[in-house]
């Protein structure tokens, strides 16, 4: 059997200036369950902003298009499920190049695929070097896709899990929810990239005054009213001096909307705070307001300190660790935000490496933590308060069922029968909101809002 020693791995330290290396050492420590930004920004470290570029798109392809690249190579390795994992992932490297990148030449994919294969999984660079080159020939002179795929024979499901790279449980979980249309549409959303999101801070000056110091155009996003979508968007941001002087941070529009369902809170809670992406909005948005933010990791906290600093955040903001479902909360807060763990199943085109980590027993999971903070969390209101409930994600399980068993449960809770009229495309019930990726144009996103009796 071929030697995988010497393998790239972030465990190994800095790699060299080569963007095929660092993707594949990404892959390699993504499929152990590593965050691919994390692991692209400790073993990129040494890539340029170019070389960088290319070794992110070549992870971002690799992940979105996991099943169609499989598909592929499947039909051209005579013993595919004997095929080293690393040997398999060098594989996707390279046919990902040839489907993706066109501005790169064949021979320059094949060759730098190959020695990829001759460093890291030596005896495998012949293989890897005649399949990519049948794959060329297959792209230069006919169907690029083996036939079978379109054949009748082959259930629906399944040609949509391939073509565009789902897992078949979630693909079924798409069809059984919105049907086959609009389970393509929402899947080919999830695979299209997307800029980041700029949210203004209000607080040090007007929209327009902000959006002037960015250095490519923006274009202002349809429901958030703080919100800007770069145009032509390039850098780090935390490169840019706005962001180091607090002007902005980077917020999807889904998680902007949050101030917009909340009524002139005085005292609030964010019961799941995380490094604070929702309390920064809210303290924007409500600047007389307390707010504590809850959370059992202290890392997070000391993240949302920082970042509360270089927001130039009033000192109304408050952190404390601890686990809301062992603490005994007073009912004194008359909003309380859940923006609850989940599968963030909404985030894929973020993180398209979310799709193939995530099992069926998640959501289920995920859904009895959620109905257990949710629960602990309504202890927190005071009579007439506010109840927010949201997760970036779009199962059914983990929203709508949570939120109709609490109701159920909790007769002096109503969901608020008035919601802003700008979020009215994406209402889904009395009180809740579903926004989609493919619909509009934001991460998969679900609200719920709720009222206490008073």
């Amino acid at each position: 059997m071929p030697s995988n020693r010497n393998l790239p791995s972030s465990r190994s330290g800095r790699l060299s200036a080569n963007p095929r290396r660092v993707a594949l050492a990404v892959l390699r420590s993504v499929a152990e369950g590593a965050v691919p930004e994390d692991v692209l920004n400790l073993d990129g470290v040494m890539l340029s902003s170019k070389d960088m570029k290319l070794a992110s798109a070549l992870v971002r392809n690799c992940l979105r298009h996991q099943s169609r690249l499989d598909f592929t190579l499947n039909g051209k390795l005579t013993s595919a499920e004997k095929t080293p994992q690393i040997v398999r992932i060098i594989l996707r490297i390279g046919l990902a190049q040839l489907l993706f990148f066109d501005r790169l030449a064949y021979h320059a994919v094949v060759n730098e695929t190959t020695e990829l294969a001759k460093r890291f999984s030596p005896g495998y660079e012949g293989l890897v070097n005649a399949i990519l080159r049948n794959l060329i020939r297959d792209k230069e002179t006919g169907p690029y896709w083996p036939q079978e795929l379109d054949g009748r024979d082959t259930p629906a499901p399944t040609r949509l899990a391939t073509l565009y790279s789902h897992p078949n449980w979630l693909t079924d979980t798409f069809i059984r929810m919105w049907g086959l249309r609009e389970a393509k549409a929402l899947m080919v959303a999830n695979n299209q990239a997307t800029t980041p999101t700029i949210r203004i801070n209000s607080r040090l000056g007007s929209l327009e005054s902000i959006r002037t110091k960015f250095p490519f155009e923006t274009t202002l996003t349809p429901f958030s009213p703080w919100g800007l979508k770069p145009v032509g968007f390039w850098g780090k941001v935390d490169h840019w001096k706005s962001y180091s002087e607090g002007f902005f941070n980077i917020q999807d529009e889904a998680s902007q909307i949050l101030p917009l369902l909340a009524k002139e809170p005085k005292n609030i809670l964010d019961a799941c705070a995380g490094m604070g992406g929702k309390t920064f909005g809210l303290i924007d948005a409500f600047p007389q307001a307390q707010v504590l933010c809850l959370d059992t990791n202290r890392e997070k906290l000391s993240s949302l300190m920082a970042e509360a600093k270089r927001l130039k955040a009033p000192e109304s903001i408050k952190v404390r660790k601890g686990d809301l479902l062992e603490m005994e909360l007073a009912p004194e807060f008359d909003l309380v935000v859940v923006d609850a763990p989940c599968s963030c199943l909404g985030i894929i085109r973020r993180r398209p490496d979310i799709k193939w980590k995530r099992v069926p027993s998640d959501i289920w999971r995920f859904a009895k933590l959620q109905s257990e903070l949710l629960a602990a969390a309504s202890k927190a209101v005071c009579p007439g308060g506010q109840l927010i409930y949201s997760v970036c994600t779009i199962t059914l399980e983990e929203g709508p069922l949570v939120i109709s068993d609490f109701v159920l449960n909790n007769d002096d809770f109503l969901l608020e029968s008035q919601l802003p009229p700008v979020l009215d495309p994406m209402v889904y019930g009395p009180g809740q909101l579903l926004l989609l990726p493919h619909k509009h144009d934001t991460d998969g996103f679900y609200y719920a809002v709720l009222r206490k009796k008073g």
